[in-house]
């Protein structure tokens, strides 16, 4: 049976069955704790030109972008896999984010979190201001889900909550697979 990867690669380039082997003894010995998924990404994104011009895919050159791409990976942890932040810490805690690229930071990964399943509720509502100081959302929006337009704390947090979802889902219905791509 053939690696689900080389079966990708194949679609765009001739593969013999010897590099495969080669190509794949290689890199348990290099990278024991590789994944099919990591193989076929460094793949896609040798075959688009990311790591060079292809000229052919021997074992040197397959090699070189499982090498590259598992550098680039390992280096560079992205803040996406970062915990959300703490959505019951307030202004005075030091853990509470100051920056607002911290706060852009925390939009995306809110977002992020919320196309994988996870309940707006378990985000900081200052997610919501953020938005609001960006324009992305009205700043009164929120207002159209409390009760009696009472402004009780909990029921305020839950409006805002309940706002982020309306948010995530209309950048969802565009998508969008994050919010602010400058950050």
């Amino acid at each position: 049976m053939n690696n689900p990867a080389f079966e990708y690669l194949r679609q765009f380039k001739e593969v013999k069955q010897a590099t495969e082997d080669l190509v794949l003894r290689t890199l348990k010995r290099k990278h024991p704790n590789i994944t099919i998924e990591d193989l076929t990404n460094a793949f896609e994104l040798g075959l688009t030109g990311e790591f060079g011009k292809v000229y052919s895919a021997d074992p040197q050159c397959l090699i070189s972008w499982v090498d590259e791409y598992m550098s680039k990976r390992s280096s560079k942890k992205s803040y996406y896999e970062d915990a959300l932040l703490d959505n019951t810490i307030g202004i005075t805690d030091r853990r509470y984010p100051t920056r607002i690229d911290d706060w852009l930071k925390e939009v995306n990964k809110c977002y992020t979190a919320y196309l994988k399943g996870v309940s707006t509720t378990e985000m900081h509502p200052h997610v919501y201001d953020t938005l609001v100081m960006d324009r992305k959302v009205e700043r009164d929006y929120f207002e159209k889900y409390l009760p009696n337009k009472e402004y009780h704390p909990a029921d305020i947090r839950k409006a805002k909550h309940q706002s982020m979802k309306d948010f995530f889902e209309w950048a969802k219905s565009v998508g969008n697979d994050k919010i602010y791509y400058n950050e």
